[in-house]
């Protein structure tokens, strides 16, 4: 073989190796300076007032991802009247290595909510949500968060406080949560929930409560007073109560509920009141016939309640 042929052949491939090395050192830069700003994080606030720590990671993906895989996770804010926690045992972070505006985010094990009692002196509350899959995505133009999604498969929910009742239990097939920042300023709101049962302990009372589909679909308005908070440069307290100043609201363009027999289309607009508590009431016409003519949803004090503007023979979720 002539020196001529042995450059056309050795060539293409010295070339190839060397692109392999340097996207390799790239790969490893990327994912050292990811596991770096973990470690960093970790016990540190991520956002004014949020507090993030995990026990354990790991990281890997190459070639063309980079995954970081955290246990013993918890994100918590603590307040005068007490904590406020959300705990997972793994949690993975995925991105392309060559993406830097989009994650994915999967958890898995068991996840909880700790609340602050309700009533001083007494205990805690917590919430047990155990997903069979729950995966989220969120992209960032410009260093703020753009867009969020959430996805929760076969979502089955308990009351873990310590003396609750047994029955204060939910499931579902499917719940999505998705979040959308527009140039208007605006922030468009869906949520969607298949195949809900509530037991009778959060349904007041009454016997399980069957809601077959929920869809709703809604704006934030005033959505700049919230850039910080998209930015992370602001706490969640400071931005409810930016954005109260602002006198924004949650417009609800339709909120249709189905249950077996039954369905209802609630419009409205909420806000939030002094105390960062939800407060307005929705309103719609309900079904026909043996049911209500009208029904609603009232909020205020922390209260949700539910009225028709009839008798019914059966009940309504």
């Amino acid at each position: 073989m002539s020196y001529s042929n042995r450059i056309f052949f050795y060539g293409p491939v010295s070339l190839l190796l060397l692109v392999i090395v340097l996207y390799s050192v790239f790969w490893r830069v990327q994912a050292d300076t990811l596991a770096a700003r973990l470690d960093r994080a970790n016990g540190g606030e991520v956002i004014p007032g949020i507090v993030f720590a995990f026990a354990e990671k790991s990281v890997g993906g190459y070639p063309f991802r980079i995954d970081a895989v955290l246990s013993g996770v918890t994100f918590s804010h603590q307040a005068p009247e007490g904590e406020t926690a959300w705990r997972t045992e793994k949690l993975a972070l995925h991105r392309l290595s060559y993406g830097q505006n989009r994650y994915i985010f999967e958890a898995s094990g068991l996840q909880s909510f700790a609340q602050p009692p309700l009533t001083r002196g007494t205990v805690p509350r917590v919430t047990f949500v155990t997903p069979g899959i729950a995966r989220a995505s969120a992209i960032l133009v410009n260093d703020r968060l753009t867009r969020f999604d959430l996805d929760l498969l076969e979502p089955q929910v308990k009351d873990a406080t310590r003396g609750a009742e047994p029955n204060r239990t939910a499931v579902a097939a499917r719940a999505q949560f998705h979040l959308l920042a527009r140039p208007d300023d605006s922030i468009d709101l869906a949520l969607m929930i298949d195949n809900a049962k509530i037991g009778n302990g959060y349904a007041g009372g009454m016997d399980e409560t069957q809601l077959t589909r929920i869809d709703l679909r809604a704006k934030f308005t005033q959505g700049d007073a919230l850039d910080a908070l998209r930015a992370g440069m602001m706490s969640l307290a400071d931005a409810a109560a930016a954005w109260r100043g602002r006198t924004g609201t949650l417009t609800v363009n339709n909120l249709a509920l189905d249950w077996p027999g039954g369905h209802a289309d609630l419009k409205g607009d909420l806000a939030l009141d002094e105390n960062d508590r939800v407060t307005g009431a929705l309103q719609g016409d309900g079904p026909k016939g043996k049911t209500a003519t009208s029904f609603g949803l009232a909020f205020a004090n922390g209260d949700m309640r539910f009225s028709s503007g009839s008798a019914a023979s059966g009940h309504v979720p």
